[in-house]
């Protein structure tokens, strides 16, 4: 477990307590043991950086799970926004409010 303690509350992080919920699923159905003494070093270094800093280490963790980038991505979607761009310029597609999509999404996806 991470001894440190978080540097704003000074209080161990919630989620790796003893017997609470974890970001990394329940501690009863996972065992804690495997979490390397690297791991546990290189997270206390982690919490003990600013809200900002933490959430850019977070989202380039979560970007370095997601493989190698499609080199044909950009120019996908280069292509789409041109689609669309020249649709709207034509006349052939409308814009929605965002009041209306907010209605449609409450009501066909949240069935509200």
């Amino acid at each position: 477990m991470v001894r440190g303690v978080h540097p704003a509350s000074g209080q161990r992080p919630r989620f790796l307590s003893a017997g609470s919920s974890s970001l990394l699923g329940d501690p009863r159905k996972r065992n804690m043991e495997t979490m390397t003494k690297a791991i546990e070093s290189v997270l206390a270094d982690a919490l003990r950086l600013d809200a900002k800093a933490r959430a850019e280490l977070a989202a380039e963790l979560l970007a370095s799970l997601d493989g190698p980038a499609d080199p044909d991505a950009g120019i996908a979607w280069d292509r789409e926004i041109k689609r669309r761009v020249d649709a709207l310029e034509a006349g052939t597609e409308k814009l929605e409010s965002w009041e209306s999509v907010k209605h449609r999404i409450a009501r066909d996806i949240l069935g509200q």
